[in-house]
């Protein structure tokens, strides 16, 4: 049996995907995924250039951002948001219609199927002690 992934990982962004999720709206993405930038192969690909994507965090050492392509709507879940410790919580993110592109210009693209997904920062672990993953 072939199952899809769950959870998806890009620099410091963890995408995990939910079955249902709802709240008030934060970003919608204006762009098809079909058009959207593919990571590191287009150079410049996260510039804003009359695309509209949903940014889901800026990179705090490079000042890249992760980028959303395609139907998404991102919102805020208080009652998630209160069981994820503030500062790795970003939002939930539905993915209404095709598929969405994640992309930023040092890692892969990530092609998202519709649903909704929880979208928090990554914590790595270094000397016995928790911290946020910078990108």
């Amino acid at each position: 049996m072939n199952r899809k992934p769950t959870v998806f990982a890009q620099g410091d962004i963890l995408l995990i995907r939910r079955d249902a999720g709802g709240g008030a709206v934060v970003q919608r993405t204006q762009t098809q995924a079909e058009g959207a930038p593919r990571g590191s192969d287009r150079g410049e690909a996260n510039r804003r250039d009359g695309a509209d994507p949903v940014i889901l965090a800026e990179g705090e050492v490079t000042g890249h951002h992760h980028a959303l392509y395609g139907g998404a709507v991102l919102f805020r879940d208080d009652a998630l948001a209160r069981a994820v410790p503030s500062d790795l919580y970003i939002g939930s993110l539905k993915i209404e219609g095709g598929q969405a592109c994640l992309t930023h210009p040092e890692h892969d693209t990530i092609t998202l199927d519709p649903g909704h997904y929880e979208v928090r920062r990554q914590r790595e672990y270094h000397a016995g002690e928790a911290r946020r993953v910078q990108d």
